[in-house]
């Protein structure tokens, strides 16, 4: 940990930069080691292009975003990043991304709009979810919406890295199509994945 201007410390050195997962600037054999740390993550419910479903709740992972130095999971802006959003199903109600949709809560400390203009127009579009939460941008944490989908940058770290930002807690109402036994199902295996724990892609 070092310094930094404004009295606080900035990470720099330690365990956090020997994880492929994360990436290094610098670093292009994090990109191609990423894929391994699943092989890690034994304790919590990995989500990459894939979903799981949790009382009744549709959510669906994907760790892609625009292409950014060595980073791990970087694919070019386009038709290569569309194709990754096209594998997001149309019943997801929450949507964990990496990447933010361009536009919202994805403006950097210089200004720019560092979102993903294909994920903002698959859920729009197409896929809807009532929330898109993401990261990856850590100037722009906060939440808002379009009236019909909630944005939430819930990126823990802030532009020094340092996790100063406070989780981002909301509720969502259980489907009302669910019986009590399927409920009671649901709870048995929701109490039993929270004692795995959850793994972020922030």
């Amino acid at each position: 940990m070092s310094p930094n201007t404004n009295g606080r410390t900035k990470h720099n050195s330690g365990l956090i930069n020997k994880i492929p997962f994360l990436g290094q600037s610098g670093d292009a054999s994090s990109t191609a080691a990423a894929p391994k740390m699943r092989e890690y993550l034994t304790n919590c419910i990995y989500l990459e292009d894939s979903g799981v479903e949790l009382y009744g709740i549709k959510f669906w992972g994907s760790p892609w975003q625009p292409e950014f130095g060595p980073w791990a999971f970087g694919v070019k802006r386009g038709q290569e990043l569309l194709n990754k959003w096209n594998l997001i199903p149309t019943d997801t109600d929450i949507l964990i991304t990496h990447s933010p949709p361009l536009g919202f809560n994805d403006k950097t400390a210089k200004g720019d709009h560092a979102g993903c203009a294909e994920l903002l127009s698959t859920i729009q579009k197409r896929v809807k979810p009532k929330y898109s939460i993401f990261g990856h941008v850590h100037d722009a944490y906060g939440v808002m919406a379009d009236g019909r989908t909630v944005f939430i940058n819930a990126t823990t770290c802030d532009i020094n890295y340092l996790p100063n930002n406070p989780p981002v807690v909301f509720d969502i109402e259980i489907k009302k199509n669910m019986d009590d036994e399927e409920l009671k199902e649901e709870v048995v295996d929701v109490k039993v994945e929270e004692r795995r724990s959850w793994c972020s892609i922030m």
